[in-house]
């Protein structure tokens, strides 16, 4: 994954952003309640601050921290979506094999870390493809959840994260791999609005 298009002082901020969106959302949720939804948001606060450490220390040294941006990138791609979805079901149904079913994710996310630490993502077609079906197959899964209970929130939040996958895609187009920047900012999004998503649940 090469240099996003901004500089690093924007990427400080977007990171600080995801930061702060991470952190405060955290806050609204009881983990005995929104078990899954606050490990989304403590693993979007982890991202954001391997993100700005990686400015502050290695600006400048695109290659010093290629395969931690790289993780970082596939993680927030993969993880936040499928335990806000196991979130959201657990509300639903319980723990059920529906919820669980959801935790899929860790095969395309072990696959993809293998892909960033083993191979420098070269010849990760199969990993690529694991994931392009898990991020789809959540999407539907968060779309449907908000057609049947009828959620404006839900709906709202797949529709970020479909704008997030894809639009990553047409920068990708663009300059090649340069989509960190729009991954960053749309999951600082995504959690605004899980935060919020909890708060109206809860009043």
């Amino acid at each position: 994954m090469s240099e996003p298009l901004s500089g690093p002082w924007l990427r400080f901020a977007y990171n600080g952003v995801l930061l702060y969106t991470a952190v405060t959302s955290a806050c609204k949720m009881q983990p005995e309640e929104h078990p899954f939804a606050l490990a989304a948001c403590v693993v979007g606060g982890i991202a954001a601050v391997f993100g700005i450490l990686r400015v502050v220390f290695a600006s400048g040294q695109p290659e010093e921290c290629r395969k931690l941006r790289d993780i970082t990138h596939g993680v927030l791609e993969l993880v936040p979506l499928p335990l806000t979805n196991m979130d959201f079901y657990m509300q639903s149904t319980g723990l059920s094999a529906v919820t669980l079913g959801h935790a899929v994710f860790i095969l395309p996310l072990v696959c993809d870390m293998r892909c960033c630490l083993a191979k420098n993502r070269i010849d990760c077609e199969i990993s690529d493809g694991l994931k392009d079906l898990t991020i789809l197959g959540n999407l539907v899964s968060l779309g449907f959840l908000a057609f049947v209970e009828r959620n404006f929130l839900y709906l709202r939040m797949m529709l970020v994260m479909a704008v997030v996958r894809y639009g990553v895609v047409l920068v990708d187009s663009i300059k090649e791999n340069a989509g960190e920047d729009l991954q960053v900012c749309g999951t600082a999004l995504f959690l605004y609005q899980l935060g919020k998503t909890v708060s109206s649940a809860t009043e």
